[in-house]
């Protein structure tokens, strides 16, 4: 079943006037939003119970709100779920939590990214890697740090569409391609 894009930027645009602009209700309701999908994603019952127009809408809502409160999902959610399962666009929970982040990050205009190096870095690294990017893509950058050994060395940095991987691995496979190409 196709996604239809309206629907859900509509909905996606709703939430973000109804959830309060302060970072920790944001953050609860783009959690919750990711909680939903996945279920949505990986969950052949919880996506029969959504989709399934034989089963009745009151059926569907005592359902949903025993989840809901077992999960401690935030009311805003619900009602967007309630509203989606109301008109027959359940699908569009599967694609709401990318919606609803890309709409924040454009609120706020930042951009969640990430820094992997092989081995652990100092702040000041961090932080001049943090500066460099954010001038590069005129945005604010939140960055998690992640380690993989794998890198052998050097720094890999992603933010939003950016990428830049400066690693020692990367060298070695562009070399190798140098070379069998001669």
């Amino acid at each position: 079943m196709k996604v239809d894009k309206k629907v859900l930027k509509r909905v996606t645009k709703i939430l973000l006037n109804k959830v309060p602009k302060e970072e920790e209700v944001i953050l609860k309701v783009l959690k919750d939003l990711e909680i939903i999908s996945a279920l949505y994603k990986k969950s052949t019952e919880f996506r029969n119970l959504i989709l399934s127009p034989s089963i009745e809408l009151q059926t569907k809502e005592k359902i949903l709100n025993q989840l809901f409160q077992e999960l401690k999902i935030n009311d805003i959610v619900k009602q967007a779920v309630f509203y989606l399962v109301k008109i027959g666009k359940g699908n569009i929970i599967k694609e709401l939590d990318k919606s609803f982040k890309f709409e924040v990050e454009r609120f706020f205009a930042t951009v969640q990214g990430e820094i992997i190096t092989a081995y652990p870095l100092e702040e000041s690294y961090i932080n001049k890697i943090k500066n460099l990017v954010e001038k590069r893509i005129g945005k604010k950058v939140e960055f998690e740090i992640k380690e993989d050994k794998s890198l052998i060395g050097g720094v890999v940095v992603k933010a939003g569409s950016y990428v830049l991987d400066a690693s020692i691995r990367f060298f070695i496979k562009k070399l190798q391609q140098q070379l069998t190409q001669v």
